[in-house]
């Protein structure tokens, strides 16, 4: 059965996510998209003690299916240009979607989604306009930026072998264990990284993995033409 308006706003933790940030607000929508709007406030000490207070005017649209389906977040002050860290459309490229979505399986709420990886995209943003640079260091470009993040949480040795790591975690053990193994070695996947991919597997279950695949191959071709590096998503501190 549908859920109504009422059950998608407390399932989202809508009033949560506007007690933290009053400037935003829920606009009117012409379909079953979730829109908000407004000024998102944060004052944030970062990885290094950089404490920065800052405000963005930015949309929010909630689309079904959420946390499996990403939101997105457009910045309509025109103060980030469209070079630095957007995806096709203009929405910013918060992070790699199965580090958002791992988060989001742990927490998953509007709220965890905007502390987590909108509020650290636009904190590093303020420190390049006043440092000149991001705090978070940087990582590689785009669609090696998601592999870089795959071959990180599957331990490879390599990032090009990321999404077959990902294809293998969604099958099933005794299948994948039988199959090379991404990294090249030549051993079998049960004789080789079978640890890294078994783990991952046991956490979240072969069908997430099996449909991550499938939606990361979609999303590899979303972030063909992001020009700059992905922003790390490393822990940063929301200043009280």
């Amino acid at each position: 059965m549908p859920k109504s308006f009422r059950q998608r706003y407390e399932a989202l933790q809508i009033e949560a996510l506007l007690a933290q940030y009053p400037g935003l607000r829920i606009v009117p929508s012409q379909d079953e998209r979730l829109a908000l709007k407004g000024t998102l406030d944060f004052h944030v000490i970062g990885p290094a003690n950089e404490d920065i207070a800052d405000s963005y005017e930015i949309t929010l649209t909630v689309r079904p299916g959420f946390p499996k389906v990403l939101p997105g977040v457009r910045e309509t002050g025109g103060r980030i240009p469209k070079d630095y860290h957007k995806l096709h459309g203009g929405e910013l490229c918060v992070g790699a979607p199965t580090e958002i979505r791992l988060r989001l399986r742990e927490v998953p709420t509007l709220l965890t989604f905007v502390e987590g990886f909108v509020v650290p995209y636009l904190y590093g943003y303020s420190h390049r306009e006043r440092r000149g640079t991001i705090p978070y260091g940087e990582l590689a470009h785009g669609n090696d930026g998601i592999r870089q993040h795959l071959a990180t949480m599957f331990r490879a040795k390599s990032i090009e072998q990321s999404e077959e790591f990902l294809r293998l975690a969604g099958m099933k053990k005794r299948t994948a264990n039988k199959l090379p193994c991404p990294c090249g070695s030549g051993r079998r996947l049960g004789r080789c990284h079978n640890r890294s991919v078994n783990q991952r597997r046991k956490e979240i279950g072969r069908h997430w993995f099996a449909a991550e695949y499938e939606q990361i191959a979609e999303l590899l071709k979303l972030y063909d033409d992001v020009e700059t590096p992905l922003p790390p998503l490393r822990k940063h501190r929301l200043a009280l």
